[in-house]
């Protein structure tokens, strides 16, 4: 059973939401967020941030705001051009919350979404629990996508202690924000890394990270991800971005030279994989190629490089 933070008092929960030239995807998410399920002690905020100083999506939330089933509807413009720029936009209208839910704009919250991150978040006393976030192609995509599972995200059993989260599906205590303006680190402005640094200091910090399986949200894939070089920049970032958190927060010559030898390790074997494709076929091509991005990627953010990924809005 989800029980309040503190005997007697109920739970306020700020679910947040940032939005960029996406109106399909906002109202679909909107329209989700309606549909939540909620425990009788619990408050639900809805914070939507738009990311266009014209307030392009003022529309689509003024539009529901009249029938919202839930305590609050609030939306804030955040002028400055940047994923951590709106986050912490976000958070700062949240501040009256006990718990903040990150969800993106590309996607849609199942009805028990709210129910089941509060039940996983008491029964193991956690400081973070992330959940799942399941694939929905806009297009069938090509068998070689399906068959090498290239959207399919690493599953755990539910209560499992992880060193990591993503915003794209996240309850986090309101503790763990500190007093700061800046959560979410804006020199990641459109690496999309921010909430790689941001669960990383709560992990540094002695913060508990706990997976829910059943807290299920779904991710709209637009055709433009749905190819090989989107795939390969992916890792690309995402090793730039590991590298970019290691100097930030926990840089040494030791770490530094770890990390040197944990990217030969992936190009060497990328480099087999690309060699094998000749007979392994498709998938192993874009394995390979994917492990020799991901090593460029660990050696780049060591340098100090930042890969601006989130300069392209996809979807609609």
């Amino acid at each position: 059973m989800v029980t309040p933070l503190h005997a007697g008092e109920r739970t306020r929960i700020a679910i947040c939401a940032a939005t960029l030239h996406r109106p399909v995807g906002l109202a679909s998410l909107l329209q989700s967020l309606a549909q939540l399920e909620v425990p009788d002690h619990v408050d639900l905020i809805t914070v939507i941030v738009d990311n266009d100083a014209d307030g392009s999506a003022s529309s689509a939330v003024e539009s529901v705001r009249a029938d919202w089933p839930h305590a609050e509807l609030r939306y804030g413009i955040e002028a400055h051009r940047g994923i951590p720029f709106a986050r912490n936009r976000a958070v700062s209208l949240a501040r009256d919350a006990d718990w903040v839910a990150f969800i993106d704009d590309d996607e849609v919250a199942d009805p028990l979404w709210i129910v089941e991150l509060l039940r996983v978040a008491n029964e193991s006393e956690a400081d973070v629990v992330t959940g799942r976030v399941v694939p929905n192609f806009e297009q069938e995509p090509p068998s070689w996508v399906t068959s090498g599972d290239f959207f399919e995200r690493r599953r755990f059993a539910t209560g499992t202690r992880i060193p990591f989260a993503r915003t794209s599906n996240a309850l986090v205590a309101m503790k763990w924000f500190g007093e700061s303006a800046t959560p979410f680190s804006e020199a990641m402005a459109n690496n999309g890394g921010d909430d790689t640094h941001f669960f990383q200091r709560v992990r540094l910090g002695g913060g508990r990270i706990v997976w829910a399986d059943e807290a299920v949200v779904v991710e709209t894939v637009p055709v433009t991800r749905v190819q090989q070089r989107w795939l390969v920049q992916r890792e690309y970032r995402r090793g730039n971005t590991l590298s970019l958190c290691l100097r930030d927060l926990e840089d040494s010559p030791r770490r530094r030279a770890k990390r040197c030898a944990a990217a030969t390790v992936h190009a060497v074997s990328g480099v087999g994989l690309i060699a094998s494709s000749v007979v392994r076929g498709r998938v192993a091509l874009v394995r390979g190629t994917q492990r020799v991005a991901f090593s460029v990627g660990l050696v780049t953010g060591l340098t100090g490089h930042v890969y601006e990924e989130y300069s392209t809005v996809h979807g609609h």
